[in-house]
């Protein structure tokens, strides 16, 4: 519902990089050879950046898959038999947050430390059906439901400000288990063996300062990005840029190991302007990078249905 609200507000910001979701989908669509049964989608969520005009057409069946419940309502309205799963795909998540709100309260080091050996466990990801694989704006955010359910968790525990003013330590703590997260969610795509997979997600983050914006028209974010050069930000803005994927980088030697059965078709990437500076109380404003990474089994008749 938040990320309806933001949508709606920063439509002008936003457009672009709905369309560059969709348009990935489309050429997923017109260069693959779908046999035309199951198409699992992973991060449903309201279908917000969901390419239905070209997708629907070529699969008799969905699976779509969300942690929100609330989304069952818009699933429904498809012109589609679809199978509706509310889970929490990381399979741990969850369950993390849960043992640690019902365990036994700690001093804040040995907090932390409870914290940074969770790890996922291996096969704990939700395994998608199908002939496709759409995984949808959705492994990023495993890591930031993480990060918000341990930040809410600390501040009942210890205190809004001493939690902020130890920020540095708590985050440091997250990473072991951001990094299997993400790894247990591409072993997942690897073991549920779809003939195709379509990876969406955000991989860098950026941060500015400098250049104000109104919500209600479109300008250019402050910042590029290009395959030879990387960011490039203009002489007032002073940013700050860091992974989306914590420890993992989506590249050929991530897919090779974590992946070994698919081969990567084609990828591209864009600039989500997600939050302008001026448009929200934050003191900067947001640019994700975004990545679509195509990948194909490489024995397609081995995994066929």
């Amino acid at each position: 519902m938040g990320l309806e609200r933001r949508a709606r507000m920063l439509a002008p910001f936003w457009a672009e990089h709905m369309q560059r979701t969709r348009s990935a989908q489309a050429r997923w669509a017109v260069t693959t050879d779908f046999r035309g049964q199951w198409l699992t989608v992973l991060g449903a969520g309201r279908l917000l950046d969901f390419n239905r005009t070209v997708l629907l057409p070529r699969f008799a069946n969905l699976q779509l898959v969300d942690a929100d419940r609330l989304c069952l309502h818009v699933w429904k309205h498809l012109p589609k038999p679809v199978e509706p799963v509310s889970v929490d795909i990381s399979g741990c998540v969850d369950k993390w947050l849960a043992s640690l709100k019902k365990g036994k309260q700690q001093p804040w080091a040995e907090t932390l430390e409870t914290i940074r050996g969770k790890r996922a466990p291996q096969g704990s990801a939700y395994r998608a059906g199908g002939e496709a694989v759409l995984s949808l704006n959705v492994l990023s955010q495993l890591q930031i439901v993480w990060q918000d359910g341990v930040e809410e968790y600390l501040q009942k525990r210890f205190g809004h400000d001493f939690v902020k003013s130890h920020e540095l330590e708590w985050l440091d703590a997250l990473r072991p288990a951001g990094q299997t997260l993400v790894e247990q969610h591409l072993a997942a795509l690897e073991r549920a063996a779809p003939t195709y997979v379509l990876l969406i997600t955000d991989v860098e983050y950026l941060e500015y300062k400098g250049v104000p914006y109104q919500a209600d028209h479109w300008a250019p974010p402050p910042v590029e990005w290009t395959e030879e050069d990387g960011w490039c930000a203009e002489t007032e803005v002073d940013c700050e840029v860091s992974p989306a994927l914590e420890g993992v980088a989506l590249n050929a030697d991530t897919f090779a190991e974590w992946m070994p059965s698919y081969r990567l078709t084609w990828q591209e990437s864009w600039l989500w302007h997600i939050a302008p500076l001026g448009t929200g109380p934050e003191q900067y404003g947001k640019v994700h990078r975004v990545g679509a990474f195509a990948l194909e089994a490489r024995e397609q008749n081995a995994r066929a249905d």
